[in-house]
C-alpha cells in the first residue's frame, strides 16, 4: 500500500476522531459515492486506508485552524501536528522539550523571575500571555498574572493523542490571547484508545520518575465510551555540577545594592565569583526540581454518550528557578550571611476543569455545537523564600456554534461565547493566608469580569482551484475597549501537488487581569488591548509519495506590544518584523526525516514616549535585532526502523546565535546608574553564541504489547556543557546548561 496514502489517512483519522476537540469527518459528495458511506457518518481507520490520495485530500475535517469544515489541504494556516507516535519517538520529558523539537521557528527560553517562556516567530514575552494553550479546544490559560503556565512542565504525556499548533495569529478563532500561536492538546478517548496501558519512566543525571495508567472502553451498541487516565511524577532534577549556572560578570568582593540614586542600600558580600565559571554556591536549585517539593499529578476522565461528551481534568505542577544574581545590580542578592538562607524562586499551579459538550446534526447541512465549562486555576510564585503571588481564579464558560452548508460552494459557521471570571480568591496552596498579588498586594481585592463574544466564518469554494475564508470575532470585555479580530485567506490549489495560501489576520489580547484591575482602581477601566496585524504567504507541495515540502513567509508582523516597562505591563511600542520558515518531510516504510529552518528579523521598533523595552536595543541606537531571540533556528528529526523490533530516533536543534543580545548588552551599561561597572565581563562572548541540543533514542518492541525505550538527552554537553546552554529572558549574558542525561521508558498494553 502506498506509504504517503497511509500517512495521510492517519492524519485525517487524527482530525476525524469524535471527542478529539469535537473533531469529526464530513465526507464530500464524491467521497461518499466512492466509499459508500452515509453523509456525516464518521469513518473508521480501515475505510480511510481504502481511499486514494486524491480522495483523502478531499475528505472534510474540522480543523483547529478553521471554524468551518474543510479538507486538510485547504486549512487556512500553517499548522504543525505532533502525533502520539511522535511524542513517544521524541522521548520528550515536557511540553517545552516536545514543542522545541518539532515546531518550526518555535523557541524556548528561561527566566529568573517567572516560569520558562515559549515564543514563535520572534514573539516572546516575560509572561506566557502571547499564546493560548488549549486542551480539547478549551482554553487553559491563567489570566491573573502568568498566562499559559499549566501542563507545560509535566513529563506525563501518555494521555495525549496529538497536539495541533497553529503557527500564527488565532484570535479570530479562539479570542484574545492567541497572538503568536495556539497550542491545542487533544487527549485520548474511548474511540482512540481501548484496553489498558501502564507505563513508567526513570531518568538519570536529570533525575525523574513517572508512573502512568490509562484505560478505555468502547461500547458501540450503546454509543458509549469511557476513558480514564492517571499520572504521577517525581522530578528531582539535575545537580548544578551537571547543569551549571553561569553568570556573565565577576561579583565584587563587596557590593552595595542601590535602592535609589540617593540611597546606596546595604553592603553585601560578593563571595568572589568569577565570570564564566560554574556557579556553585550552596543552595542553588537542582535544574528542573519541582516547586515546593510537590508531587506533580495529572488526572483525566472522559465519558462520551451519543451526542454528549463530558470530561474532567486536574493537573498540579511547577518548577524551581535559578536566581538572578544581580545582573543589574552586581551582587549575589540573597546569598551568604545577609539573609541567612538560599535565594529561592519558584512557580507552581493547580488546575481543575470540567467540560460538557454537545453536538447535534439538526439536519443534513446544519450542525449545532454547544459547550458549558468550569475552570479553577490556583497559581503561586515564591521570591526570596516569601510568597509574592498566591491566588485563585474561577471561570464559567459557555459556547454555542452553528455550522451550516448554505449551498454546495458555501459554508458558514457562526456563534457566541460567554465567560464570567472571578479573581482574587484565596489560594488553595496557602489556605490560611489571604489572596496575594505582587502587583495588587495582600489582601488582594476580589473582582469579576465578563466577556461576551460573537464569531463567524464564511468559506466559499469559488471553483476547483480557488477557495476563500472570511472570518471575524468581536470580544467585549469589562475592562477593555471592544476587541475585533478579523481574518481573510485565499487558497489556490494550483496543481495536484501545489497549494498556495495568502493569509491576512489580526489578533488581539487584553492585558493581564491584575494589570487591568490596577488600572481600573486608578480610574482607567477601558484599557488598550494588544494588537498584531500579519500577512503570510504559504506554499505546500506534495512533491512525491515520499516527500512533502512547505514554506511560509510572514511578510509583515506589526505588533502593538504590551509588555513589561518600568514597574508594570503597559503599551510599550510597535514591534515590526518579517521572516520565513521552510520545512521538508521525507518518509518511507522504514525511514522518516524532518528538517525545518526558521528566520526572523526585526526591521522597526517604535518606542512610546516614557516607555522602555527589553525586547531590543534598536530604539536606543544599538543594532537591529531582537534581544531574546535567535534569528536563525534549525531543527532536524529522524527515525530509522532497523527491523521489526528495533527503531532508532534522533533530533537536533540549533539556535544559531543571539546578535540582538550582544546589542542589548552594549546598551545596558549606560542605563544602570552603577558608575562604570559593566553588566558583562569585557570579552565575554559565550552567551551570544549558538545553542545545540542533540537527543538520541533506541526503541525495542519485542511484542505488540511491550515497548521499551532508552533515550539520551542533550548529548553534546558530554563534550562541552556550554553547547547545551539555554539563555535567560532579559538577563544580560547569563545562562544555564541542560544536563546530558539518560532515561528508560517502559510501556505495557493489556
Amino acid at each position: 500500500m502506498d506509504t504517503a496514502r497511509i500517512l495521510l489517512s492517519q492524519l485525517v483519522l487524527l482530525l476525524a476522531v469524535p471527542g478529539a476537540a469535537g473533531a469529526s469527518v464530513v465526507p464530500t459528495c464524491e467521497t461518499q459515492r466512492t466509499a459508500g458511506t452515509e453523509p456525516n457518518q464518521p469513518r473508521d481507520q480501515e475505510s480511510f486506508l481504502d481511499l486514494s490520495l486524491e480522495e483523502l485530500m478531499d475528505v472534510e475535517v474540522r480543523s483547529t485552524a478553521a471554524l468551518t469544515r474543510t479538507s486538510a489541504r485547504l486549512v487556512p494556516a500553517a499548522v504543525t501536528t505532533i502525533t502520539r507516535e511522535q511524542i513517544l519517538a521524541s522521548g520528550a520529558r515536557s511540553l517545552f522539550e516536545l514543542l522545541d523539537i518539532y515546531v518550526p521557528n518555535l523557541q524556548w527560553i528561561r527566566h529568573h523571575w517567572e516560569a520558562d517562556h515559549l515564543g514563535l516567530r520572534g514573539i516572546i514575552n516575560d509572561r506566557e500571555d502571547k499564546y493560548l494553550l488549549l486542551v480539547n479546544g478549551r482554553v487553559m490559560n491563567e489570566r491573573t498574572h502568568f498566562g499559559a503556565v499549566s501542563e507545560r512542565d509535566l513529563a506525563l504525556l501518555r494521555d495525549i493523542h496529538h497536539i495541533d499548533i497553529v503557527r500564527g495569529p488565532g484570535s479570530a478563532l479562539y479570542g484574545p490571547g492567541a497572538v503568536a500561536m495556539v497550542i491545542n492538546i487533544v487527549t485520548d478517548n474511548a474511540r482512540t484508545f481501548q484496553g489498558t496501558e501502564v507505563s513508567g519512566r526513570a531518568g538519570a543525571v536529570e533525575e525523574f520518575y513517572t508512573a502512568e495508567f490509562k484505560h478505555g472502553v468502547l461500547v458501540p451498541e450503546q454509543d458509549l465510551g469511557v476513558f480514564v487516565y492517571a499520572g504521577v511524577q517525581n522530578y528531582v532534577g539535575a545537580d548544578p555540577a551537571q547543569a551549571p549556572q553561569v553568570y556573565a560578570f565577576s561579583f565584587p568582593d563587596r557590593a552595595q545594592y542601590p535602592w535609589a540614586p540617593d540611597d546606596p542600600g546595604p553592603d553585601l558580600p560578593g563571595e568572589g565569583y568569577r565570570a564564566g565559571t560554574a556557579f556553585t554556591a550552596a543552595g542553588l536549585n537542582r535544574d528542573g526540581a519541582t516547586h515546593r517539593g510537590w508531587t506533580p499529578v495529572k488526572l483525566h476522565a472522559q465519558v462520551a454518550k451519543g451526542n454528549w461528551d463530558f470530561w474532567v481534568r486536574y493537573t498540579q505542577g511547577g518548577r524551581q528557578i535559578a536566581p538572578e544574581m544581580g545582573t543589574l545590580v552586581h551582587f549575589p542578592w540573597g546569598w551568604g550571611d545577609w539573609v541567612g538562607a538560599p535565594f529561592s524562586v519558584s512557580t507552581g499551579y493547580q488546575q481543575a476543569t470540567a467540560y460538557l459538550g454537545y453536538e447535534k446534526e439538526l439536519r443534513e447541512d446544519l450542525i449545532l455545537t454547544a459547550a458549558l465549562s468550569y475552570d479553577l486555576f490556583d497559581a503561586e510564585r515564591l521570591l526570596q523564600g516569601g510568597v509574592a503571588d498566591a491566588h485563585r481564579e474561577d471561570e464559567v464558560y459557555g459556547k454555542v456554534l452553528l455550522n451550516w452548508r448554505m449551498a454546495r460552494n458555501h459554508r458558514v459557521a457562526f456563534g457566541s461565547e460567554f465567560s464570567h471570571e472571578t479573581f482574587g480568591l484565596k489560594s488553595l496552596g496557602w489556605p490560611d493566608e489571604p489572596a496575594r498579588s505582587s502587583l495588587l498586594g495582600s489582601p488582594m481585592p476580589r473582582w469579576s469580569t465578563d466577556t461576551i463574544s460573537i464569531l463567524g466564518e464564511h468559506q466559499w469554494t469559488i471553483n476547483d482551484r480557488w477557495t476563500t475564508f472570511l472570518g471575524a470575532r468581536l470580544d467585549d470585555h469589562t475592562y477593555t475597549s471592544p476587541m475585533f479580530s478579523p481574518r481573510a485567506a485565499l487558497v489556490h490549489t494550483a496543481t495536484e501537488k501545489d497549494t498556495w495560501k495568502l493569509i491576512w489576520a489580526r489578533s488581539v489580547r487584553a492585558n493581564l487581569a491584575e494589570e487591568l484591575k490596577a488600572a481600573a482602581l486608578a480610574g482607567d477601566d477601558n484599557s488598550r488591548p494588544e494588537k498584531l496585524d500579519s500577512v503570510e504567504l504559504r506554499h505546500e507541495r506534495r512533491h512525491s509519495a515520499s516527500l512533502d515540502v512547505a514554506s511560509s513567509v510572514f511578510i509583515h508582523y506589526d505588533l502593538e506590544l504590551l509588555t513589561w516597562s518600568g514597574d508594570r505591563v503597559a503599551p510599550v511600542g510597535t514591534q515590526r518584523q518579517f521572516g520565513f520558515e521552510v520545512e521538508a518531510n521525507y518518509h518511507t516504510d522504514r525511514t522518516r526525516l524532518g528538517v525545518s529552518h526558521g528566520f526572523t528579523q526585526l526591521y522597526d521598533f517604535h518606542l512610546e514616549p516614557g516607555m522602555d523595552t527589553v525586547n531590543t536595543a534598536a530604539p536606543y541606537g544599538f543594532g537591529s535585532d531582537l534581544a531574546n531571540w535567535s534569528n536563525h533556528v534549525t531543527k532536524i528529526v529522524g527515525q530509522r526502523r532497523l527491523d521489526r523490533e528495533w527503531t532508532l530516533d534522533g533530533s537536533l536543534r540549533i539556535y544559531w546565535g543571539f546578535p540582538g543580545l550582544r546589542d542589548y548588552n552594549r546598551y545596558m551599561p549606560g542605563t544602570m546608574g552603577l558608575d562604570s561597572t559593566p553588566a558583562i565581563e569585557p570579552g565575554w562572548e559565550k552567551a551570544y553564541r549558538g545553542n545545540y541540543y542533540l537527543n538520541l533514542g533506541l526503541q525495542y518492541e519485542p511484542t505488540k504489547n511491550l515497548t521499551v525505550r532508552l533515550d539520551g538527552y542533550n548529548l553534546l554537553g558530554i563534550f562541552d556543557s556550554d553547547l547545551n546552554k539555554r539563555n535567560y529572558y532579559t538577563s544580560p549574558g547569563d545562562y544555564r546548561s541542560h544536563a546530558p542525561a539518560l532515561a528508560v521508558w517502559v510501556i505495557y498494553r493489556f
